[in-house]
């Protein structure tokens, strides 16, 4: 178990100082600075190494419940089924646009995100809580709520992923210059 949560651990910082290293290429990109209130720039490699994140963050957890028994397997494939359609919804809320010079996308600001990563912060401190508490009820409802956020970042991705490819062949300026 140490182990694991050390090596979980390294790979959340690797992808925290790529993330960043990310992020700050969009902030730095010169149309960034015309966009209006609650748009931000991302490179698109940053929306598709997303559902790593969400795999690392409550992966280990998620197994462990999975293993518990059928029910619980069961819970988390109504989870993710759950997480796919949410996944596409903020993938068409969120997409503004593609940047095909910089690999980017304009990305509307959502509370939804903020929301997904506070739920991912309590599932995953309260998992030693919860597996004291051996309720079958509330465990199916973790593995439920744990396998959620990774259908609706793989679907969120991978829509994202389809919208930039789509937007960038039909119009690869998008009105912009190259």
């Amino acid at each position: 178990m140490q182990t694991e949560n050390s090596v979980q651990l390294v790979f959340v910082i690797l992808f925290a100082i790529v993330a960043s290293a990310l992020v700050r290429k969009g902030r730095a990109d010169p149309l960034a600075a015309n966009l209006p209130p609650r748009q931000r720039i991302r490179p698109i490699l940053l929306e598709m190494i997303d559902p790593l994140l969400a795999i690392v963050v409550v992966g280990p957890v998620l197994a462990h419940e999975l293993n518990l028994n059928t029910w619980h397997v069961l819970a988390g494939l109504i989870g993710i089924s759950v997480g796919i359609p949410i996944g596409l919804l903020r993938s068409r809320v969120q997409f503004v646009r593609a940047i095909k010079s910089s690999q980017s996308v304009v990305l509307t600001r959502s509370r939804a995100e903020y929301a997904l990563i506070i739920l991912l912060v309590i599932l995953r401190s309260s998992e030693g809580s919860i597996r004291q508490n051996h309720t079958t009820s509330i465990t199916l409802l973790l593995a439920m709520l744990l396998a959620l956020p990774i259908g609706e970042s793989f679907a969120r991705s991978v829509s994202m992923g389809n919208k930039y490819h789509t937007s960038t062949v039909e119009s690869p300026s998008m009105g912009l210059s190259e």
